[in-house]
């Protein structure tokens, strides 16, 4: 092999060691937790505690009813949800009021939030729910979620370990119906989740993932409450942070939650992921940089497009084999009664979305979010979007 050849080779091969490892890692964890931690197995310590799952509410999201119905057959016997809207018109809350009024046998009541109390939206939802709150553990739930029966025993398996402080779960997406929806879901399961679980396992490093989170109450004052991070967009991650640096243990629930995707466009898929890309570009900025190592295909393509030779091809191939055959196995892991053969499909035009997100992230720093358009700064600070100045600014 000349070095021509070399050159054409070893990007994708280094590519493809850093993704089987990151894949190897994230489908030997799950199958370790099924296998040594079954659910079904804990009851809590002692008294069970009260639970207060806290449901910050925007708009109508897609499958909102039943998302809201899988939270009314919780095999948990102590536990209330407490909703919350910033205003009174929002379209979720006739959604919210058929809920409560068919469930009577749920302790839920929904609250109106002022959304002038935190810069960050969800945050200022959240800092009026946990007044609201009566548990002693709380819940973070985003409406766009539907749980299993089990799904407070088993982030509560995880949360009563001796030190862990705050728990947060896999997410997998699911009920896809549009091309937007299906990237959507094929991103969450092929690429955020297993790169979530091998953060945990390979770097030691647990990444906390807002749309299900849970904590004590006692703990989460301790670290200075969701007003520590009310000035943050990513409120999750800093919030997670702010617990490992108070001495807690931050861990993960591999349980996997729905993020229930079915309608959504393949616009509104690339303003997501766009938002996520910023947000891990200021959170972790070096790790960002190399991020497209993590994916053969990509490596691939880019080799194939600069040196357009039969052995480019040939590695462009290899790599979609790769990529395909683990994009399968992650779903199969995530996803095991549902159907996976869409997602696995539509993974190089997934990998090119991915990308033009990962690109995006470096154009700049404005953010779109809930209505509000911000600019984000170091830690993923926010200023209002009619104050770019005051990035400069220490005080903020």
């Amino acid at each position: 092999m000349d070095w021509g050849d070399l050159a054409t080779v070893a990007p994708t091969a280094l590519s493809s060691i850093i993704y089987a490892t990151i894949q190897t890692s994230f489908l030997w964890r799950i199958a370790r937790h099924r296998l040594v931690a079954p659910v079904d197995a804990w009851r809590p310590p002692g008294a069970t505690p009260f639970v207060s799952i806290l449901k910050p509410v925007a708009g109508v999201d897609d499958g909102l009813a039943d998302n809201l119905e899988s939270f009314a057959r919780l095999d948990y016997p102590c536990y209330e949800i407490v909703f919350g809207v910033a205003s009174r018109e929002d379209r979720a809350v006739p959604v919210i009021q058929a809920f409560i009024a068919a469930h009577p046998e749920v302790k839920a009541r929904l609250c109106l939030t002022d959304p002038n109390e935190a810069l960050n939206p969800k945050v200022a939802q959240l800092l009026e729910l946990e007044r609201r709150a009566e548990g002693s553990v709380l819940v973070i739930s985003d409406a766009n979620v539907c749980v299993r029966p089990d799904y407070l025993r088993s982030l509560l398996s995880v949360l009563m370990r001796p030190g862990v402080g705050l728990v947060s779960s896999v997410v997998v997406g699911t009920g896809e119906r549009t091309l937007g929806a299906v990237v959507e879901n094929a991103q969450l399961g092929a690429f955020i989740a297993p790169g979530v679980v091998a953060a945990a396992e390979l770097a030691g490093r647990s990444i906390s993932v807002g749309k299900s989170m849970a904590m004590r109450r006692v703990d989460l004052a301790r670290v200075g409450g969701f007003e520590s991070v009310a000035h943050v967009l990513a409120e999750d991650d800093m919030l997670g942070q702010r617990f490992s640096a108070c001495g807690f243990v931050v861990d993960l629930c591999l349980d996997p939650i729905e993020n229930r995707n079915t309608s959504g466009s393949l616009t509104r898929m690339l303003d997501r992921h766009t938002r996520w890309a910023k947000m891990r570009r200021t959170l972790v900025p070096r790790c960002f940089a190399v991020e497209p190592f993590n994916s053969p295909l990509l490596i691939a393509w880019l080799t194939l497009l600069l040196n357009p030779t039969g052995l480019a091809l040939e590695m462009w191939l290899f790599a979609w084999t790769l990529q395909s055959l683990g994009t399968f196995l992650a779903l199969k892991m995530l996803r095991p009664t549902r159907s996976n053969l869409a997602l696995v499909a539509v993974e190089p035009l997934r990998t090119l979305c991915w990308f033009f997100c990962w690109l995006n992230a470096y154009s700049n720093r404005r953010v779109a979010w809930r209505g509000n358009a911000f600019y984000i700064g170091s830690g993923t600070a926010l200023v209002a979007a009619d104050e770019p100045s005051s990035l400069r600014s220490p005080a903020r």
